[in-house]
C-alpha cells in the first residue's frame, strides 16, 4: 500500500467516525425534541445501516472509492429527514457540516457533490420551512442563503485544491522521506553489513597479519639457516668434487687393471688350452705306458712260472745226479769187489761219479742262481704290480688333472667373458666417471650461485619482514576504526 492509498484509508476512518458521532447527536437530538419513537428508530437505524455498509467496506478494503459519495447522499438524506422533523435554522447547519467534513478529502469533487446536495438542501429549507424557521423571511434570505452556500462551497472547492496540491506535495514529500529513509535504512543495513563483513575481515586480517608475521619470522630464521646450510653445502660440494676427482682417478687406473686382467685372462686362456692339449696328449701317452706296462707285468708272471719250471726241471736233474752218484758209488764198490776184472769199470764208475757230483755242484749253482731269478723276478713283478697300481692311479690322476683343465679352461672361457664385460662396465663407468664429475662441477658452482642468491633472497625476506611488520601495525589501526565506527553506529 502506497502513501496515497494509506492516507485515503485513514481519512476514510476518520470521516466513518465522524459521521458515528454525527449519527448518535442526531439521534440525541432528535430524542431530545420529543420527536416520536418510530421516527427516531428509523433516523437512528439509517444512520447505523449506513455506518455498518461503511465499515465494512473500509475494513475489507472493497470500493473504498464510493465511501465518501454514500457519506454525502447519507448526511444528506439524515438532513432532509431531521428538517422533516425538526424545522430550524440549526438543523439547516447540518448541511455546512456535511460539505465542511468533505473538504477533509481535499478533493473539489467531493465538494461539489457535497456543494450541489447543500444547494438543493438550502432551497429546500428555504422554500418550504424559510418563513417557520426565519423571522420575517423574504426571497432575500433565499437568495442569500444560496449566495453564501454556493460562496462557501467555492471557497472549500478552491482550498480542496490548494489542499490537494499541499497534500499531494505533502505526500511526495512524504513518499520522499519514506524513500530516503528506506535509503538511508538500506544504507545503515550496508554500513552495518559492511562494518560485521570489517570486523571479520579485520579479524581474519589479524589473524593473517599475525600468522604472516610468524612465517615471515620463521621464514627469516629458516632462511638464515638455509644460507648457513647452503655455504656449509658448497663446502661439501667442493669436498666432494675433490673426492670424485680422486674416485675418477681410481677408476681410471681400475680401468687400466681391468683391461690389463683382461688381457692375462687371455693370454692366461691361450696357455690353459695348450696345457689341456698337452695333458690330452700325455693321457695318450699315459695309455700307451700303460698297456706296455700291463703286457710287462704278464711278461714277468709268464718269466716267473718258467723260472719255477726250470727249477722243477734242476730239482729233478739234481734228484738223477744224486742217483747216478749213488749207482757211480755202488758201481765203484762193485768194481772193488771184483778186483782186477772191474777196474776199468772202476775207472768208469769213478768218471761217472765225478760227473755226477759235477752235476750237482753244477745243478746247485744253478738252483741257487733260479732262487735268486725267482726272488728278483718276484720283487720285480711285485714292483711292477705297485707301478701297475701307481701308475693307474697315475692314470686317474692325469684323468682327474685334464678334467681339471677342462674345468680350468671352461672357467677360464666363463672368466675372459666376465673380464670383457668387466672392462666394458669399467669403461663406461669411467666415462659416468667423467660424466659426473662435470655434473659435480656443475653442482659446485650450481651451490656457489644458489648461495649468491639464497643471501640475495635472505636480504629480500628481510625488507619484506619489516613491511610485513609495518603491515601489521597497519591492521592494528583498522582494527580500533572499525571498532569506533561500530561504537558510532550502535550510539545512532
Amino acid at each position: 500500500m502506497n502513501r496515497k492509498t494509506y492516507t485515503f484509508s485513514e481519512r476514510n476512518s476518520l470521516l466513518i467516525n465522524l459521521y458515528i458521532l454525527s449519527v448518535v447527536l442526531a439521534s440525541i437530538i432528535l430524542f431530545a425534541a420529543g420527536l416520536p419513537l418510530r421516527t427516531n428508530l428509523i433516523g437512528t437505524t439509517f444512520g447505523i445501516s449506513t455506518i455498518i455498509i461503511v465499515y465494512l467496506m473500509n475494513k475489507f478494503k472493497k470500493m473504498e472509492n464510493w465511501i465518501p459519495y454514500i457519506l454525502i447522499v447519507s448526511l444528506a438524506i439524515m438532513t432532509v429527514f431531521m428538517l422533516d422533523n425538526r424545522p430550524a435554522i440549526t438543523t439547516y447547519l447540518l448541511t455546512y457540516y456535511s460539505i465542511i467534513i468533505m473538504s477533509l478529502y481535499h478533493s473539489y469533487r467531493y465538494v461539489c457533490v457535497s456543494g450541489l446536495f447543500g444547494v438543493f438542501i438550502t432551497n429546500y429549507f428555504a422554500i418550504k420551512f424559510g418563513e417557520l424557521a426565519i423571522v420575517d423571511y423574504t426571497n432575500v434570505h433565499l437568495i442569500a442563503l444560496n449566495v453564501l452556500f454556493i460562496l462557501m462551497t467555492l471557497f472549500l472547492v478552491y482550498q480542496s485544491i490548494i489542499g490537494k496540491r499541499i497534500q499531494n506535495q505533502t505526500l511526495e514529500l512524504a513518499d520522499e522521506a519514506v524513500k530516503s529513509k528506506e535509503v538511508m535504512d538500506l544504507m545503515i543495513e550496508h554500513v552495518q553489513s559492511t562494518v560485521k563483513e570489517l570486523d571479520a575481515l579485520n579479524v581474519d586480517l589479524k589473524t593473517h597479519s599475525t600468522s604472516t608475521q610468524a612465517y615471515s619470522n620463521g621464514l627469516t630464521t629458516t632462511f638464515n639457516e638455509m644460507a648457513t646450510g647452503i655455504e656449509g653445502q658448497t663446502v661439501h660440494a667442493t669436498e666432494i668434487n675433490e673426492a670424485i676427482y680422486a674416485i675418477n682417478e681410481h677408476v681410471q687406473n681400475i680401468s687400466t687393471q681391468a683391461n690389463t686382467v683382461t688381457e692375462n685372462t687371455r693370454n692366461t686362456v691361450d696357455k690353459v688350452t695348450e696345457g689341456n692339449h698337452h695333458m690330452k696328449l700325455l693321457s695318450e701317452k699315459i695309455a700307451i705306458v700303460d698297456r706296455h706296462l700291463t703286457e710287462v707285468v704278464t711278461e714277468m708272471t709268464d718269466l716267473n712260472q718258467a723260472t719255477t719250471e726250470v727249477e722243477s726241471i734242476l730239482a729233478t736233474v739234481s734228484g738223477i745226479a744224486e742217483q747216478t752218484n749213488l749207482l757211480a758209488l755202488n758201481a765203484a764198490i762193485e768194481a772193488a769187489r771184483a778186483g782186477e776184472s772191474g777196474r776199468g769199470f772202476a775207472v768208469v764208475a769213478q768218471e761217472v761219479r765225478k760227473l755226477a757230483e759235477h752235476s750237482m755242484r753244477s745243478t746247485d749253482q744253478i738252483t741257487k742262481i733260479l732262487k735268486q731269478i725267482q726272488l728278483k723276478a718276484g720283487q720285480a713283478s711285485e714292483r711292477l704290480n705297485q707301478s701297475e697300481k701307481l701308475f693307474s692311479e697315475g692314470k686317474v690322476i692325469t684323468e682327474q688333472t685334464t678334467s681339471t683343465f677342462e674345468t680350468i679352461d671352461k672357467n677360464i672361457g666363463d672368466l675372459q667373458s666376465v673380464s670383457n664385460q668387466l672392462s666394458k662396465r669399467m669403461n663406461k663407468l669411467s666415462q659416468t666417471s667423467s660424466i659426473v664429475l662435470e655434473e659435480v662441477d656443475g653442482v659446485s658452482s650450481t651451490s656457489e650461485q644458489l648461495s649468491a642468491s639464497v643471501e640475495e633472497v635472505l636480504v629480500s625476506i628481510e625488507e619484506q619482514h619489516v613491511r610485513i611488520n609495518y603491515l601489521n601495525e597497519k591492521v592494528m589501526d583498522l582494527d580500533r576504526l572499525a571498532v569506533l565506527l561500530r561504537e558510532n553506529l550502535l550510539s545512532e
